[in-house]
């Protein structure tokens, strides 16, 4: 019965990353979770229900890995099923290690919803101080609640975890007991969630922002709209390697490479060749297209990017930026993530302590291989981002979905998909407040 029940939570945890309307049944999954541990006889039994929730809900929420292992193939590499199993299995048992300890307390007399919130929260900080980033995150799954991102705007991340947490064990116990007192600290915790008042709006770095969106690498934008202040172009926007040094360039030149001649500063995503090696960077453009500043990528992909468990795909093995995330755009200081940066929290949090104003992720959707839930995924790590920095965020796109998010959780804009144009507030932010009011 323990192992179905986590068979049950891992299901219930990956379906909830997949569509908007399954995200409750995060918290369902933590419930059934609590439930089989209450459940377990003795510790294997309560260590193989961490694990086999773990690895359903890797590869459920994050099925798509298989084909982004096929986009990073190589003849070397094992079949992408096998890649992306790989992955699955060493994301989830990560995560559970705290737990794993946990759960040999003795579980009769300590219940899980003494130490399960702890070793959760212990479990996902673990995991992305290893891989650098996190894709399933439970509250991850969350980016179309609002009593979730109001929590996270007003209490933070760590605060909102353990309270919907313990109030998930609690329902799962509360069930295996057949206890109604033990229903409590839910009806609590919604309660709360349902009375906090919604986050204050603070668009303004949003106006005069515009958002790049390619259909392919050789559909790019030819003009931009009207009263653009500066634009944010995806990740491997200027063509080839480009020689330099990482931060401010001494001598400013313009960049060949760069296809787009348009007359408004720019941040874009380069290749930049170094003496130490190579960076995927960020890079901020004057008006007249001359190379200004650089930051390098400090979360890299595995196998992608860096060589893990031995595995290294095509590509040549880059280096991890130590800089601060933070990049100077026509009077605002913007803090340009990389594609999968928008999944590390660190990442963003250091952008903001160096006073970042907003959050500009600069993607590749190319890996996505199209899936459509990689992509709401990833617009959902944004929508997270832009609640816990409490600040507006855009994502540029190279063949996905560009958007544009608002301080408080919602988006404000999203371009279709196979389109190439600029994505922009249409009416401005302050307008839309009013509108909403």
């Amino acid at each position: 019965m323990s192992l179905l029940l986590a068979l049950g939570s891992g299901v219930a945890l990956g379906v909830a990353f997949l569509w908007t309307w399954a995200q409750p049944l995060a918290w369902v999954g933590i419930a059934l979770l609590g439930w089989a541990l209450h459940r377990a006889n003795g510790w294997r039994q309560a260590a193989a229900a961490l694990l086999l929730s773990a690895l359903v809900r890797q590869g459920v929420a994050l099925h798509w890995w298989v084909g982004t292992a096929e986009f990073y193939t190589a003849p070397w590499l094992p079949p992408p099923f096998i890649v992306a199993f790989l992955g699955w299995t060493a994301t989830g048992a990560l995560s559970q290690v705290p737990l794993l300890a946990l759960a040999a307390l003795p579980v009769k007399r300590v219940p899980p919803r003494y130490w399960l919130p702890l070793g959760w929260v212990l479990g996902e900080a673990g995991l992305e101080a290893w891989s650098g980033f996190s894709m399933t995150h439970v509250l991850h799954s969350q980016w179309m609640q609002p009593p979730i991102l109001r929590a996270v705007g007003f209490v933070g991340w760590v605060p909102t975890l353990v309270l919907c947490l313990l109030a998930a064990v609690c329902v799962g116990e509360a069930v295996a007991l057949r206890s109604r007192r033990l229903l409590l600290p839910a009806v609590g915790v919604m309660l709360a969630l349902a009375a906090l008042p919604r986050l204050p709006v603070a668009d303004d770095a949003l106006q005069g922002t515009g958002v790049v969106h390619m259909a392919s690498s050789v559909r790019v934008p030819e003009s931009v709209p009207e009263a653009t202040e500066r634009l944010i172009w995806p990740e491997s926007t200027v063509r080839g390697l480009q020689r330099g040094t990482e931060g401010r360039v001494s001598r400013p030149e313009v960049l060949e490479a760069f296809d787009a001649r348009l007359p408004v500063p720019a941040i874009a995503g380069l290749m930049l060749r170094t003496p130490e090696g190579f960076f995927n960077a960020a890079a901020a453009f004057d008006a007249d297209g001359r190379l200004r500043e650089t930051r390098g990528k400090s979360i890299l992909v595995p196998i992608g990017e860096r060589s893990i468990f031995g595995l290294q795909g095509r590509g040549e093995p880059l280096l991890a930026s130590q800089a601060r995330p933070l990049l100077s755009l026509a009077g605002r200081k913007v803090i340009p993530l990389i594609c999968y940066e928008a999944f590390s929290r660190a990442t963003a949090l250091r952008g903001r302590e160096a006073g970042g104003e907003l959050l500009a992720v600069l993607a590749s959707d190319l890996p996505l291989a199209g899936s459509r839930f990689a992509v709401d995924q990833a617009i959902g790590g944004v929508v997270m981002r832009a609640v816990e920095l409490r600040m507006p965020a855009v994502r540029a796109s190279l063949g996905g979905i560009a958007v544009v998010v608002s301080s408080d959780g919602r988006v404000l804009a999203r371009s279709a998909p196979g389109a190439s144009s600029i994505l922009m507030l249409s009416p401005p932010p302050r307008m839309v407040e009013a509108m909403q009011e």
